[in-house]
């Protein structure tokens, strides 16, 4: 993101409101506080939680539930200005010893069923709201111009500020508020975002986006509460976005000092080889107009090309196209035929299905281990081969399967493995040709 633009939205802020707090120690998953924000009124407090909220209603959607009853009345609809949105983590929130911690429940009036519905979800924002001091956040009224509720636990304050120049899709708008609210690169990781794209105005099945960094592509990425379209209520709110930033307390470290580098080397966004792979992206680019709604085949051109998508060449699409990192992200990560990190010459995928498991797919996955000597999701240092486990590739009658490049190759044994390579290799074996037939034996 362009520093020049990010100072200017930093500029063209107006703070409407701040709440000045004391930070606090948790006690047995609990802050002991709640936040309250109208946003017709501009009033910010904080409110106790008693110890019959905690025995009664404990947290998450039972806290939700009762600060929406004390704001409420028989006669609210979505659209009223009474209709609180609720954000609730629970006294779990946070603690990485359970599975599910880090979900914040959200709670409104649904535009969809015109009764109180809640939804989960992950991302950063509900612990973070839970670490910078507050079980709970509740917003209600309507704000007269867009606006950015930020809670800051760094310097214990929480602001109404107006947002007139950052974007309303949610990918643009988180990476820019992460921007803008966070210090450095580090400090990234420490600001959550909440927002709802430009859709929302308009439909009311609409989802609210939560954010959480990933330091490993270098980008926010944003998880949904999808469930009876809060984010309806969130933009008829004209609110913008909740930011949270909270203490930092990450340290710094780098891939090269952490023992768990080699569980991620293999997703790991690699760099480019140099000037000559952007030429080509730029002319692949162009060869599509730069039109943003071919993406995906700038990335399949890329990845044809030179095999792998470097992080230049991320770069380079969002730069050109303006679509968000954080959506070519995405898209690279959710297809198998992506890859972030070179790939070999020849790519040989294992099949793990049902069929092929309990006919030794494994054995002939280790066989293929040994063999290359690399692990699946790696590269041989000659670069000419990469091995993969995929979920079926859709041959069970000629189980167990294995596809090089290509070729498909059905009935494979694990003794058949040093063979197949070796035939790849191009040695003068007796399978230096492979080939199967409908039943699916190899022949050389």
């Amino acid at each position: 993101m362009n520093s020049e633009q990010i100072a200017g939205m930093r500029d063209a802020h107006r703070i409407l409101a701040e709440f000045k707090f004391d930070p606090c120690k948790l006690e047995r998953g609990y802050a002991n506080r709640t936040l309250h924000i109208d946003i017709s009124t501009n009033q910010i407090e904080s409110r106790v939680v008693t110890q019959q909220m905690k025995d009664l209603w404990i947290g998450g959607k039972g806290f939700d539930l009762w600060l929406m009853f004390q704001e409420i009345n028989k006669d609210t609809k979505w659209d009223s200005p009474e209709n609180t949105v609720c954000f609730s983590s629970g006294p779990l929130g946070g603690v990485t010893s359970f599975p599910g911690s880090g979900k914040t429940i959200v709670t409104a009036i649904s535009p969809m069923t015109h009764s109180i519905m809640d939804c989960n979800v992950g991302g950063y924002f509900g612990p973070y709201l839970k670490f910078s001091g507050f079980d709970a956040l509740c917003i209600t009224g309507k704000a007269r111009e867009d606006v950015v509720v930020y809670i800051d636990s760094v310097n214990n304050k929480v602001t109404i500020e107006t947002a007139p120049k950052e974007s309303l899709d949610a990918h643009l708008l988180t990476e820019e508020l992460t921007e803008l609210y966070a210090d450095n690169e580090l400090g990234k990781r420490n600001v959550a975002v909440v927002c709802a794209g430009s859709a929302a105005e308009h439909i009311r099945m609409a989802v609210l986006n939560f954010s959480f960094y990933d330091w490993r592509r270098q980008v926010p990425r944003i998880k949904q509460a999808g469930r009876g379209g809060i984010g309806r209520v969130f933009r008829d709110k004209k609110i913008k976005a909740i930011v949270v930033r909270k203490e930092q307390v990450n340290p710094a470290w780098s891939i090269s000092s952490s023992k768990q580098a080699s569980h991620f080397e293999g997703s790991i966004c690699h760099d480019c080889s140099g000037v000559d792979e952007l030429e080509e992206v730029k002319r692949i680019i162009a060869q599509w107009n730069a039109d943003p709604e071919f993406v995906i085949e700038m990335m399949q051109d890329v990845q044809e090309r030179e095999r792998y998508i470097s992080e230049k060449s991320i770069e380079e699409i969002t730069q050109i196209t303006r679509v968000p990192k954080a959506t070519l992200y995405h898209i690279a990560t959710f297809y198998k035929a992506f890859s972030l990190a070179p790939r070999g010459e020849t790519v040989i995928e294992v099949c793990m299905g049902t069929a092929c498991h309990v006919l030794g797919a494994q054995n002939i996955l280790e066989a293929f281990e040994r063999e290359l000597g690399i692990k699946s999701g790696y590269t041989t240092a000659d670069k000419k081969f990469s091995l993969e486990s995929v979920r079926c590739l859709g041959c069970c009658s000629i189980a167990p399967v294995v596809k090089i490049g290509d070729d498909v190759i059905g009935n494979v044994q694990a003794k058949d493995v040093p063979g197949i390579i070796a035939g790849k290799r191009g040695a003068t074996s007796n399978h230096s040709t492979i080939a199967y037939t409908e039943g699916g034996e190899i022949h050389a």
